[in-house]
C-alpha cells in the first residue's frame, strides 16, 4: 500500500514536471505588456507628485469645511 502511494507520487512529480515545462512558456507569451514603475525617481516626478497631493488636499479640506459650516 505504501509502494503504490509512493509510485503514484513518484509520477505525479513526473507528470506535473512535464506538464509545467509544456504549460510554462505559453503562458508567458501571452502576459501583458510591463507597466511602467509605480515609483519615478526623478525629481520632476517627484515635484509634481506632490503638487497634485496638495492639490487634493486642498481640495478635501475646502469641502470637509463646507460641510462643517
Amino acid at each position: 500500500m505504501m509502494r503504490r502511494f509512493l509510485q503514484g507520487l513518484l509520477w505525479g512529480g513526473v507528470v506535473g514536471t512535464v506538464v509545467g515545462a509544456i504549460i510554462g512558456p505559453m503562458t508567458k507569451a501571452q502576459q501583458k505588456p510591463m507597466k511602467k514603475p509605480l515609483a519615478e525617481r526623478s525629481a520632476e516626478a517627484v515635484v509634481s507628485t506632490t503638487e497634485g497631493l496638495m492639490r487634493e488636499a486642498r481640495r478635501a479640506r475646502r469641502r470637509i469645511m463646507k460641510k462643517l459650516d
